[in-house]
């Protein structure tokens, strides 16, 4: 089993696709593990080279022991770059893990070869509290994965999907409850996030191709969050995806996959015209 170390605790990952290709670091969401990338994990693998992490308190990593933050998130991700014995990764963050890409890539701007930036925000706002997903937290020991993921349902999934195809959020479901997240590591994200800002940095990210995928119906993370996102970044490109909630790979699956391979065909393109210059 893959494993990276840092700070006395042991990180997860797994590899997929050809181990020759280029390296792609995907950082999954709140609660989520790499399990959550199962979708566009088949839209990339055939050639690039996944590198699925699963977040401090996720999947087969170790528990959370104490308060995250997303320095320290970003860190264990460039752990998981050492442990690969990757110098430099194209990055995909999705939700939280697009919070943990931003500062991965101003933090430690040289492990960066590429940014995606699905369903995020640069922060600073409060806003209204996700209710939905605290009440889901709180209620979990209590009445089980099963009975609280139909209350945040509604944040998470466009109303198109919800009603035409329900059996993609039942599968979504049966890979949450495999992976059994702790609410703890829940409550420990949700603080770290509350505490994101990376607005007056993202000027920094001038020069490195930036790709910003959010969905127009997104209930958790509205879509003008990305659209501010993607103006505070030089040079960074939107795609906007019609009737899609916060859960992208979900909604809008086929269009997400083809965005992806866009996007890491142009940077690798970019990078191989730079290197012939």
């Amino acid at each position: 089993m893959p494993l990276a170390e840092r700070d006395g605790a042991w990180l997860h990952w797994r590899g997929a696709g050809p181990s020759d290709g280029e390296p792609v670091l995907m950082i999954m969401g709140l609660g989520g593990s790499g399990r959550m990338w199962w979708r566009l994990e088949p839209h990339l693998a055939d050639r690039w080279w996944l590198l699925l992490i699963d977040n401090r308190g996720t999947g087969d990593s170790d528990r959370v022991s104490g308060p995250l933050t997303m320095a320290g998130m970003a860190a264990d991700a460039v752990a998981v770059l050492d442990a690969a014995g990757v110098d430099s990764a194209h990055v995909v963050g999705a939700s939280m893990g697009g919070m943990i890409a931003q500062h991965l890539a101003l933090d430690h701007r040289d492990r960066v070869r590429s940014l995606v930036l699905a369903c995020t925000t640069a922060g600073g706002r409060a806003g209204a509290p996700p209710w939905r997903l605290l009440a889901a937290s709180a209620l979990r020991p209590v009445l089980g994965p099963g009975r609280t993921f139909g209350l945040v349902a509604p944040a998470l999934y466009a109303a198109r999907t919800r009603r035409e195809q329900p059996e993609r959020v039942r599968e979504d479901l049966a890979v949450r409850v495999a992976d059994a997240t702790p609410p703890a590591t829940v409550y420990a994200q949700l603080a770290a996030a509350a505490r994101h800002d990376t607005r007056a940095r993202l000027r920094e990210l001038a020069g490195l191709p930036v790709t910003v995928l959010h969905g127009a119906e997104d209930a958790l993370v509205p879509v003008a969050r990305g659209r501010e996102l993607a103006a505070a970044i030089p040079g960074a490109r939107l795609i906007e995806f019609p009737e899609t909630g916060h859960l992208l790979s979900t909604d809008a699956e086929t269009e997400v996959g083809a965005a992806l391979r866009d996007h890491l065909q142009l940077a690798w393109y970019g990078s191989a015209r730079k290197a012939e210059i």
